[in-house]
């Protein structure tokens, strides 16, 4: 078992071709995952194969698609300030399911969202452009297509642009500080219930590690501590989820990062399917 979990960011607009923006590269990363015999399913879905029936995942040709943040660009096709209009990751998903053939699976794509709304309002304007592109309105319509779920990116990131007044000693724009249970309960189960109370999922149970990191407080106690409740956690480390994979310590592949181009996606795809 080898399967390449791929991670988005819907905010990685920096030109309109592939090397340069997120959304090119997924409509291309589509066609080349069809071409090759590639199934796109539910991250909950491989996560709950792989937990209770993993043999159910050898010899298929399987991909997760992922994206991080959850800002608007996943949802809803808005019109870049300086590279005009972006197709959404959603609307774009939506585009490929409609020209499938052959009773193919629809390809799905996990939105890992920023959970706290101010938060959001504060990075809208921080890491944006101010226009109120961080919503999360989009969150239950989204996860009704079927073809996007919602999971849990944490309350704030920790991010470096945000401050916080009950946490003063605490160093952001790293999520290696968050190794007490206070601040995993504030980072992380506070997040958890937000998304349980207002969209139920098993997605929910799903964490992506801001800036992909982890420690070892959160991978070896606080997480297996809590697996009744989270049942898996992805950090950025470029490598196969195996059979031998650390539940607590999911790899993910980044577009931008680990593949630049369609010639390096395909070789992805190629390294999967090697013994």
């Amino acid at each position: 078992m080898k399967i390449p979990v791929l991670l988005y960011h819907g905010m990685n607009v920096h030109g309109n071709a592939y090397e340069t923006n997120d959304h090119v590269a997924l409509a291309s990363d589509l066609a080349d995952l069809a071409r090759m015999g590639f199934e796109a399913m539910p991250l909950h879905r491989l996560v709950q194969a792989w937990r209770s029936e993993p043999a159910s995942l050898e010899g298929r040709r399987l991909v997760a698609l992922t994206c991080d943040d959850g800002s608007d660009f996943d949802a809803r096709d808005l019109d870049h300030p300086k590279w005009g209009v972006q197709r959404s990751f959603l609307d774009i998903l939506r585009d490929f399911a409609k020209r499938m053939r052959g009773g193919r699976t629809a390809p799905h794509m996990t939105s890992f969202v920023i959970v706290s709304p101010e938060a959001r309002v504060k990075l809208d304007r921080t890491c944006m452009v101010g226009r109120g592109w961080w919503n999360e309105d989009w969150w239950a319509s989204a996860a009704a297509t079927g073809l996007m779920a919602i999971a849990n990116h944490s309350w704030d990131h920790n991010h470096e642009s945000l401050s916080d007044e009950r946490w003063p000693g605490v160093r952001r724009g790293s999520f290696t500080p968050i190794d007490s249970e206070a601040l995993a309960d504030y980072q992380i189960a506070q997040a958890e219930r937000y998304l349980r109370a207002r969209l139920p999922s098993p997605s929910a149970s799903l964490f992506a590690y801001p800036y992909g990191e982890t420690n070892e407080f959160l991978a070896a106690r606080w997480f297996p501590e809590r697996s009744g409740r989270f049942a898996a956690a992805f950090t950025t480390e470029p490598a196969y989820l195996t059979g031998e994979s650390d539940p607590w310590r999911m790899p993910r592949f980044t577009c931008g990062l680990d593949w630049k181009t369609p010639r390096e996606f395909r070789a992805l795809l190629e390294g999967a399917l090697a013994g």
